[in-house]
């Protein structure tokens, strides 16, 4: 196996494991991984009631963490979405700072993974999936939709 494919298995090992939150107290369903694919990354996803978490490494060139979250419709539809980032600085959880996103080695993508699971679990316990869901369609609204 080579490091790229060591470094997507053990990210999909860490996020499985500092998101469990989600599935163990936030009503989520336990994560789904994508399919591991070289130069462009992994991801998994956590399907909850009305909204998708999915935490993605990408181990291009510049390699990076990503969380984001989705509004799912009532017909299941993967709707509107936005980053973590963006809805901690947007819900008063902290500053983006909080949410790095570069990871430039096998340490540092680690550790994002753990500071993306601090920052979403500040965020859902300062606003409820319902909420997140609102904050995502406000913060996504396009001017001509006002």
């Amino acid at each position: 196996m080579s490091p790229a494919l060591d470094l997507q298995a053990e990210f999909r090992t860490e996020a499985a494991v500092a998101f469990s939150f989600l599935h163990e107290e936030a009503g989520f369903a336990h994560p789904e991984a994508t399919e591991t694919l070289p130069f462009s990354g992994t991801a998994l996803f956590f399907r909850g009631p009305g909204l998708d978490v999915e935490v993605q490494l990408y181990d291009g060139r510049e390699p990076e963490v990503v969380t984001s979250l989705a509004v799912i419709g009532p017909d299941g539809v993967r709707g509107r979405w936005a980053g973590l980032d963006t809805l901690y600085v947007a819900a008063g959880c902290g500053p983006a700072q909080d949410v790095p996103g570069q990871a430039p080695n096998r340490r540092s993508t680690l550790k994002r993974v753990g500071q993306h699971a601090t920052a979403l679990r500040q965020l859902i316990a300062h606003l409820s999936v319902s909420d997140l869901g609102q904050l995502i369609i406000r913060l996504t609204v396009l001017p001509r939709e006002q």
